[in-house]
């Protein structure tokens, strides 16, 4: 067996998972930050509530993609698994807040 035959596979990140772990970064800070604004601007609660609501289509998004990024071949898969509890956590938050605001 020559140097040669032996061929060693360089792993990699995930640009699929970092993209959508760094999109539910976004989504879990924005809820923090869509109350504070919603408190002194009452009356652009609509305007953040379709914010909200896009946060929580690009939260579930962000599951579904770093869930396919797991199937990808010779990737670090603590990126993509990561970005699927950061997308889940701020899905259930988005989700509670959203049942809130239907029986409120």
């Amino acid at each position: 067996m020559s140097i040669e035959s032996v061929k060693f596979r360089g792993r990699h990140h995930s640009h699929r998972a970092l993209t959508f772990l760094v999109t539910g970064s976004v989504c879990l800070i924005a809820i923090p930050t869509l109350s504070i604004i919603c408190t002194f601007w009452p009356e652009g609660s609509e305007f953040l509530g379709m914010l909200g609501l896009a946060g929580f289509i690009m939260s579930i998004l962000g599951i579904v993609m770093s869930v396919l990024s797991m199937k990808e071949r010779d990737i670090y898969i603590n990126d993509s698994v990561a970005g699927i509890v950061i997308n889940s956590v701020a899905t259930l938050i988005y989700l509670i807040l959203y049942i809130r605001g239907l029986i409120i």
